[in-house]
């Protein structure tokens, strides 16, 4: 669907809000703004999509929601976002109708926000959080929204304030996977999110599961290449047909006075596939003077897959030594070893609005090019 068409088809939603809105509602509008600048250390350095040349566009955006109370626990939420890296072409990120059934119980259907993390729920809106952006590695899903439906309830577990989200849906949203724009399938998309709360403590548990199926073009002759050669579990391996992903993520807030500390562990697990499983973490802490928050955070990503072309024989024939020195490649270019720290402040010069600013030192262990640093300023709004 071009851009133009998705563009209108944003202004016929919430132009069918505004006539929901004549008949028997009232329709309320918010919005968030970050608007980034960054640059790397040195001309050999690119990390989180910035170079030596300052970029205005990559973290940037600006976003409006739309959404109308219709009576009875009904409700309608619309939300589009512009991104500077995406030559801020608006797109629908969230758009679904809720319904309160109780209190404590809300159902949600339509295209929505994947529970994946301790800050999935404002993963844009950056002035919610004290980063610029989440740290990196472990917001690494390549899909953060579903379309389906869901359910979040709240309740009360002794002194501890509780909510639960279930989900179930699916998602085909384009992305890059190896060099390939790929349109994937996930299918049977179905997590659990708990987050307990006691006054300065917070705990979260998630863990979300889907069926994948990614179809990698630049994969398609070495998956023909073992199927001819009579090896279709390497074949099957390099598929991701049927497969299943899973994510865990561990999280803990603490914030007494005027101290905050963060952390979160998150767990992908692809097996089956040529891709690697990633385990990641950090911690942060960070102390607020007045209007000010200085943070510092360390955090650790590691990827590998299992070589499951260790037992082929080798010696055999050249053809199958050409096809497992390019699936060993492919194999070792899934591995990830890399730690970072980010440094950084928060002022909270108006009501509604931050300044941000951020050095992050990046190193890379399994191969010192990949080291980097990167500054970081941004302002970011409610509004």
């Amino acid at each position: 669907m071009g851009t133009y068409m998705k563009t209108k088809l944003g202004i016929l939603a919430l132009v069918g809000l505004g006539l929901v809105n004549t008949a028997q509602a009232e329709i309320n509008f918010n919005g968030f703004a970050n608007l980034v600048a960054g640059t790397t250390g040195s001309k050999s350095d690119q990390l989180y999509g910035f170079d030596d040349n300052i970029d205005f566009k990559n973290g940037s955006l600006i976003a409006l929601q739309a959404s109308s109370d219709l009576g009875n626990g009904l409700g309608v939420t619309a939300q589009i976002i512009s991104r500077g890296n995406e030559d801020w072409d608006p797109t629908f990120e969230w758009a679904y109708i809720s319904y309160d059934a109780t209190d404590n119980l809300r159902f949600l259907v339509g295209r929505q926000r994947v529970p994946f993390y301790m800050y999935s729920d404002f993963l844009d809106v950056s002035y919610a959080y004290p980063w610029i952006t989440p740290p990196e590695g472990v917001y690494s899903v390549v899909f953060d929204t579903f379309d389906g439906v869901g359910a979040i309830y709240n309740t009360s577990l002794g002194e501890f304030d509780t909510t639960i989200h279930a989900m179930y849906g699916s998602n085909d949203d384009d992305f890059n996977l190896l060099g390939n724009d790929v349109s994937p399938d996930f299918n049977d998309l179905v997590g659990i999110a708990i987050t307990v709360n006691r006054e300065w403590l917070t705990l979260r548990g998630g863990y979300v599961q889907t069926e994948m199926n990614i179809p990698v073009d630049s994969l398609n002759p070495l998956i023909t290449g073992w199927e001819a050669a009579g090896f279709q579990e390497v074949a099957d391996n390099l598929k991701v047909e049927d497969d299943t992903g899973s994510f865990i993520e561990l999280g803990a807030q603490i914030d007494i006075g005027n101290f905050i500390a963060v952390a979160e562990f998150t767990q992908l697990d692809l097996e089956g596939t040529s891709l690697g499983d990633q385990d990641s973490f950090y911690v942060m802490g960070g102390y607020r003077l007045d209007s000010v928050l200085f943070h510092l955070t360390y955090g650790y990503d590691e990827a590998e897959r299992h070589n499951f072309v260790a037992d082929v024989p080798t010696g055999v024939a050249p053809a199958l030594d050409f096809l497992i020195l390019q699936t060993s490649a492919l194999i070792a270019s899934q591995k990830e070893e890399t730690n970072y720290y980010t440094l950084g402040l928060r002022w909270d010069f108006h009501d509604s609005a931050a300044f941000k600013l951020e050095y992050t030192d990046y190193t890379d262990d399994l191969n010192s090019n990949g080291d980097a640093s990167l500054i970081r300023t941004a302002i970011v709004t409610v509004f």
